[in-house]
């Protein structure tokens, strides 16, 4: 079954997952894993992985503009999409209080609710990313720290594998 990992990223975060993600998946079929920048059409494909980095609550321009260019095609293949931020299901860069609340509080990015009208979404799942000093600028460094933000790491390896292995059923289950 050919598959495309396909991502948008801000910092290497995302694209960093989409690689895990992809590397998991190769043990099934062939896997393709490029930046949405890179992809004009997803025929070849019989089904899709995308994600993107979240900023201000929405996936980057690239990836919304890459999804509305392809739209069209993504009729009849099976669809996971993943958004990668400050906070993911199960790991944070922010205050563990504060992230409970906004796992509880924040939408799906608005071009996920846009794919679920249009196209077979299987499913959606937030990943935390790495932050570093400098990634919010000015004021936003500020904000950061009073929510209680960490620099590092925050991406849960562990809960990245075990969705890809979600995938991976989801894909034989589709197997031709």
């Amino acid at each position: 079954m050919s598959v495309l990992v396909g991502y948008a990223t801000a910092g290497g975060s995302t694209r960093g997952v989409a690689e895990r993600i992809a590397a998991g998946l190769e043990r099934g079929g062939a896997v393709e894993l490029r930046a949405l920048t890179e992809v004009d059409s997803v025929r070849k494909y019989e089904a899709l992985i995308l994600g993107s980095a979240i900023h201000n609550g929405r996936w980057l321009p690239e990836a919304t503009a890459a999804v509305d260019r392809f739209r069209a095609e993504l009729a009849g293949r099976p669809l996971w999409v993943f958004s990668v931020s400050s906070v993911g299901a199960t790991s944070t860069t922010l205050s563990p209080r504060l992230a409970g609340r906004l796992r509880r509080m924040t939408p799906e990015p608005q071009a996920v609710q846009d794919l679920r009208s249009s196209a077979d979404v299987r499913d959606h799942r937030f990943f935390a990313g790495a932050i570093a000093p400098g990634d919010w600028p000015g004021v936003g460094r500020i904000v950061f720290r009073l929510m209680g933000g960490h620099y590092g790491d925050a991406r849960d390896w562990d809960d990245i594998d075990a969705w890809t292995g979600r995938i991976r059923a989801g894909l034989v289950e589709n197997a031709p």
